[in-house]
C-alpha cells in the first residue's frame, strides 16, 4: 500500500471513530435520559405502592373479610363485653348479684339459722358419752340386760364342749328315756306313795359312794342305800373303764355280788356296772354310738337281793 493509500485509510479511519463517537455520545445523552425517565417512574412506583401499603396496613374494616370461624371463635356472639375492671368488681361482688336462691343450687330445705361452728361439730360427733340420752328401747335392746358378755373364745370353747351339748340323736335318745322313766314312775300298778313306802318299809337315806382313781362327780352325786330287800344306786360318775373307780360298804351287796347295765351320758350306748362283794364299783364293755361325745356314766340301777342274802 502507497503511502497515500495509506494517509487515505487513516482519515477514513478517523471519520469513522469520530461517528462512532458521535453515536456514542448521543447515544449514552439518550440512555441518561431514558434512566432518568426510569428512576422517576419507578419512584413513583414505590411511592405508590408504599402508600397502597400503608393505607391498606392502616385499615382496620377487615379489608381481608376475615370470618370468625377463620380465627377460631365461632360461638362467640356480637355482643358488648365488660372492662377488665368491670369484669373484676364484679368477681369481687359478694352481694348475690346474680340473684341466686336457694332452692337453685339444691338446699330449699335449709332453714336461714346459725349453723354450728366446725369445732363444735366435730367436738360433739367425737363425743362418745352419749350426748343425746340414747335409751336400750330406742336402739331396740329394752330386754337386754346390762351383764357382761362372754369372750368369742369362751363362747366358742362353750360351743365345742361335748360334756355340756348333745346332738339331735342323743336329745331323741334322751327325750325316749325321759319318757319311759315317766311312765314308769307314774305307773300306779308299779310304784306306790310316799306315806305307803313309809308305812311299808321306812324312808329311804342315801349316803355318797366313795369314789377313787381319778373318779369325779358328773352332773349328779353317785350315792347309794339300802332299801327293803333292795340295793340302790344313783347318781352321775365321770371315770376311765376297767379301774375301781368307787365303793360302798360290803353290807349293802348281795352275796357273790352283781352285774347291771347302765346309760352312757354324751351319745347313746350302754356299759356294765361291775358290783363287786366286797363293795367295789368298776364299769366295764363301755360301746358308746360316739366315743368322742363320751361324757360319763349314769349309775342308776335297783339290785334285788335273793332268798337267803345276809346282806
Amino acid at each position: 500500500m502507497s503511502n497515500s493509500q495509506f494517509i487515505g485509510q487513516l482519515k477514513q479511519n478517523s471519520i469513522q471513530i469520530n461517528n462512532l463517537k458521535d453515536q456514542f455520545y448521543r447515544t449514552e445523552a439518550h440512555m441518561s435520559a431514558h434512566e432518568k425517565r426510569l428512576s422517576e417512574k419507578v419512584a413513583d412506583f414505590m411511592e405508590k405502592q408504599n402508600f397502597d401499603l400503608k393505607m391498606h396496613t392502616l385499615n382496620t374494616e377487615n379489608p381481608h373479610h376475615v370470618t370468625k370461624e377463620q380465627v377460631g371463635l365461632s360461638n362467640v356472639i356480637n355482643e358488648e363485653q365488660a372492662t377488665k375492671v368491670d369484669f373484676d368488681a364484679h368477681l369481687e361482688d359478694k352481694d348475690n348479684p346474680h340473684g341466686v336462691t336457694k332452692a337453685q343450687i339444691g338446699l330449699s330445705a335449709v332453714t336461714n339459722d346459725v349453723q354450728a361452728k366446725k369445732a363444735d361439730f366435730d367436738k360433739h360427733t367425737s363425743d362418745t358419752s352419749n350426748p343425746h340420752k340414747v335409751t336400750a328401747a330406742q336402739l331396740g335392746l329394752d330386754k337386754v340386760d346390762n351383764v357382761q358378755q362372754a369372750a368369742k373364745s369362751d363362747f366358742d370353747n362353750h360351743l365345742n364342749d361335748t360334756n355340756v351339748h348333745v346332738t339331735a340323736e342323743d336329745q331323741a335318745y334322751w327325750n325316749d328315756m325321759t319318757q319311759q322313766f315317766k311312765d314308769h314312775n307314774e305307773n300306779p300298778e308299779r310304784h306306790i306313795s310316799v306315806d305307803e313306802r313309809k308305812t311299808w318299809n321306812g324312808a329311804i337315806t342315801y349316803a355318797n359312794i366313795m369314789l377313787k382313781n381319778g373318779a369325779t362327780v358328773g352332773t349328779r352325786t353317785p350315792i347309794y342305800a339300802k332299801w327293803g330287800a333292795l340295793l340302790v344306786l344313783r347318781g352321775h360318775v365321770r371315770t376311765d373303764p376297767e379301774i375301781i373307780f368307787g365303793s360302798i360298804p360290803s353290807s349293802m351287796v348281795p352275796a357273790g355280788g352283781t352285774v347291771a347295765t347302765v346309760s352312757l351320758s354324751g351319745t347313746g350306748g350302754t356299759a356294765n356296772l361291775i358290783i363287786y362283794d366286797n363293795g367295789d364299783l368298776k364299769i366295764k364293755y363301755p360301746d358308746p354310738a360316739d366315743s368322742s361325745k363320751l361324757g360319763g356314766y349314769y349309775i342308776d340301777v335297783v339290785v334285788g337281793f335273793q332268798k337267803g342274802d345276809t346282806a
